[in-house]
């Protein structure tokens, strides 16, 4: 991202503004939005990667990203 962005203002030049995302593993989400629990209690779908037994939440992103 940060690469990217940094490369983009390089090349568009001064007087622009240019935003990106940094994003995390969403570790302060682990009791509600990676909670199939808490997603169930409120109705909302639960992912089927999210639903397996012993399943984290790092493991996950590291699959994906590979």
């Amino acid at each position: 991202n940060i690469a990217g962005a940094v490369r983009m203002a390089r090349e568009m030049g001064p007087g622009h503004t240019i935003v990106t995302v940094l994003c995390d593993y969403g570790n302060r989400y682990l009791s509600k939005l990676y909670n199939p629990d808490f997603l169930r209690e409120k109705g909302l779908p639960v992912p089927g990667w999210l639903d397996g037994p012993g399943r984290e939440i790092v493991p996950v992103f590291e699959e994906v990203a590979s």
